[in-house]
């Protein structure tokens, strides 16, 4: 079963326009295999979710369903069912989070929101999303650009086509085309084998980087668009691979490319994951609650992590501002 709810949609009927034209109703569905939503109109109407056999309803903030959301925002896929193919028993990752989740006294709500703010920040941390999650990003940053993330790269990154990616439509098509069910790990190579090969051919990625370089111009181009020196080890690599599509897969993956933008990934993740949407464009001063660029909330979040002591626990607390955030809640 990978349906952990019955879903059963109610639509209020919205007043019909002054030309006497309904909205259209319709489904969206963005990674088939996973829940669609639906739309009348521009509007999203929320469904209620209820247990199955009851009138009980379903939300966020049940432990159940706020693990299998966790699963779907974050990795593209439903949670492994235990090895007899059902949801619930002992050996299946659910039960494993719920249990800890259920670790917290019911009344104790500072644990139950720090718990939760810790485990879904682990599935940003998980092998599985550095393996799928990370790689796309990096592609984006390596081979097209990347976000400021401080008011002195606003003027410098300015070009909203190379700057402000990946957008949150791009990364998830892309994170989707690698995802496998129970995150095979001989699938999700040759997944992501493919979307280097797929990722060389696309026009934006010809145009900056023509056929007349070189294998060694090609990777020094990609090094100079991240902004990071190759390591000898990375530079031995690149130097045995034959292919444009090999050499962005050995950039992407390097130590070099994951020490920079490891943070910047986790926050733009934030807002793809949770938030369904791109992070603020901090050139619009729009966007600066204080009336400083600092303050707008991609660089804000960002500068966060200097100088910290703990990053573990200031990625769990960003989280929660996330989570807990209005924004997120009232998406169920």
């Amino acid at each position: 079963m990978k349906k952990l709810v019955a879903t059963l949609f109610m639509i209020g009927l919205i007043a019909i326009g002054a030309l006497g034209q309904a909205p259209t109703l319709k489904i969206v569905t963005e990674t088939p295999g996973l829940p669609s939503e639906l739309f009348y109109g521009n509007v999203k109407v929320k469904p209620v979710r209820l247990r199955p056999g009851t009138n009980t309803p379903i939300t966020i903030a049940d432990y159940d369903f706020f693990i299998q959301q966790q699963y779907i925002d974050l990795l593209k896929r439903f949670p492994e069912a235990g090895p007899d193919g059902i949801y619930g028993t002992a050996d299946d990752p659910l039960k494993f989070y719920v249990d800890i989740l259920n670790g917290c006294n019911p009344s104790d709500i500072e644990c139950i929101k720090y718990t939760r703010g810790a485990l879904s920040a682990n599935f940003f941390r998980s092998p599985e999303f550095q393996r799928k999650g990370n790689y796309v990003m990096y592609l984006y940053m390596v081979s097209i650009g990347q976000r400021p993330v401080t008011p002195a790269e606003l003027p410098l990154k300015n070009d909203p086509t190379l700057n402000d990616r990946p957008h949150y439509t791009e990364f998830f098509a892309d994170l989707s085309s690698i995802s496998t069910p129970n995150d095979d790990p001989a699938l999700t190579n040759a997944k992501k084998d493919a979307l280097a090969v797929d990722w060389i051919s696309r026009p934006q990625i010809q145009s900056r980087y023509p056929s007349s370089l070189t294998n060694a111009q090609f990777a020094q181009k990609l090094s100079d668009t991240a902004g990071v020196t190759l390591s000898s080890s990375t530079q031995s690599a690149v130097a045995s691979a034959s292919t444009r599509a090999q050499i962005l897969r050995i950039i992407a993956e390097s130590p070099e490319v994951d020490a920079k933008f490891y943070n910047p990934a986790f926050v733009t993740m934030e807002y793809l994951g949770y938030l369904r949407r791109d992070p603020e464009d901090c050139h619009n001063s729009a966007n600066w609650s204080d009336g400083t660029p600092s303050s707008c909330g991609f660089i804000f979040h960002n500068q966060r992590f200097q100088n910290v002591a703990n990053k573990d626990f200031l990625e769990n607390t960003i989280v929660r501002g996330f989570i807990e955030s209005p924004e997120y809640i009232n998406r169920f």
